[in-house]
């Protein structure tokens, strides 16, 4: 369970002229809303809104739970942890992403203090940042972007070997999403830490000291603080309550895959594939383009709650600039789209872009399925 799984090989992108006008073009216009409007590309009043009302909810939730008056009732005690797992959710998305990224304030400590809400809601910052930095950097390449290395569970390439189990995942894959959160906080990280060495383009990690010993102290305060006290301090069966901190990490952890899996891997995405020296034929940019979609944009109220994850391909081009000011920013990205023949996708609603996420699952659930390699990026030449 713990063997490698991911590429040796050293990726690049190598890009021309023409195509690297539009990244130019694009950064010109983002620069000039920022400068025109004197914003500062990090946080602001919502943001600091957002993380008051995550800390405040968090403790609602959780005195709830700690104060008995639901031990009573096991559908009750579920009920209240399974709001405590969405506000974990909720954090994620909203603070612990936009720090991971740098994104949330300009001061380097603020964002490593704030990025210490993934150890807080059972993750690792640290593994985090190297993890979700190298799909950024590669997304959808086969070997080096870490969200597409499942050890054969799912196929969402083309270039993963396929495997019998396969011809049933569009079925399945809903099901085991449910467990993403709760594989995270119990096993993901102790794989990355302890069985891999290469996470995307960096190879023969060496982790620091430090970093194990801050892996084992925040996994203990994680368990101990939604579990352990928990388990000795409610008048319930401790047999409750541990199937309860399960059932808190289900619907959110589906509501996390989802959410992300939506915007990567779905009918209409690219796999490009690097030649033998390593090199995609692309910029970084229009790279992210051919294989991101946007989905439920003008939504507001859903994009508020997810931190703007809907919202996903001016993220990946812009990854330090913070969540808040993604829709407007999108505006300038569609525009410059339409001014230099780039496609710009997108879903309306959340239900469009999970029917495209189904159909790649079920046309990838069959040995011979092929998807396209490069997208129409490939013209601007």
């Amino acid at each position: 369970m713990l063997k490698s799984m991911t590429s040796s090989k050293r990726v690049r992108f190598k890009s021309n002229a023409v195509k690297d006008n539009f990244i130019k073009d694009l950064r010109k216009r983002v620069d000039h809303y920022f400068d025109s409007n004197n914003l500062s590309k990090h946080a602001n009043t919502e943001m600091y809104l957002k993380t008051a009302f995550a800390i405040v909810m968090w403790l609602f939730f959780y005195g709830l739970i700690m104060s008995d008056m639901f031990s009573h009732s096991w559908i009750q005690l579920f009920a209240v942890y399974l709001g405590l797992g969405f506000v974990n959710i909720f954090i994620a998305f909203n603070i612990m992403h936009d720090a991971t990224h740098d994104a949330y304030s300009e001061s380097k400590r603020v964002n490593d203090i704030m990025s210490y809400s993934m150890d807080f809601i059972g993750g690792n910052q640290y593994l985090f940042r190297r993890m979700h930095g190298a799909h950024h950097g590669y997304v959808n390449i086969h070997g080096i972007d870490v969200t597409l290395e499942t050890h054969g569970q799912f196929r969402f390439s083309p270039d993963e070997p396929w495997l019998p189990k396969h011809r049933w995942q569009h079925f399945y894959t809903f099901l085991l999403y449910m467990l993403a959160h709760l594989h995270w906080v119990t096993v993901k990280d102790f794989k990355w830490f302890f069985g891999e060495s290469n996470i995307g383009n960096q190879k023969n990690i060496k982790h620091p000291m430090k970093e194990y010993v801050s892996l084992f102290i925040t996994k203990g305060l994680y368990y101990g603080l939604t579990l352990v006290l928990p388990m000795i301090l409610l008048s319930t069966h401790w047999y409750v309550v541990f199937t309860a901190w399960v059932f808190m990490h289900l619907l959110p952890g589906l509501t996390f895959a989802l959410m992300f899996q939506v915007t990567h891997v779905y009918e209409g995405t690219t796999y490009p594939l690097p030649d033998d020296e390593g090199n995609i034929d692309n910029n970084y940019a229009l790279h992210v383009l051919e294989t991101t979609a946007d989905f439920s944009r003008t939504n507001k109220i859903g994009t508020w709650f997810m931190g703007g994850i809907n919202i996903h391909v001016i993220h990946h081009i812009f990854p330090k600039v913070c969540h808040v000011h993604y829709p407007a920013l999108t505006e300038i990205l569609r525009e410059t789209c339409e001014d230099h023949g780039v496609l710009y996708q997108e879903n309306e609603t959340f239900t469009q872009a999970l029917v495209k996420h189904y159909k790649l699952l079920k046309h990838l659930s069959k040995p011979e399925a092929t998807v396209p390699r490069v997208g129409k990026s490939a013209q601007l030449v």
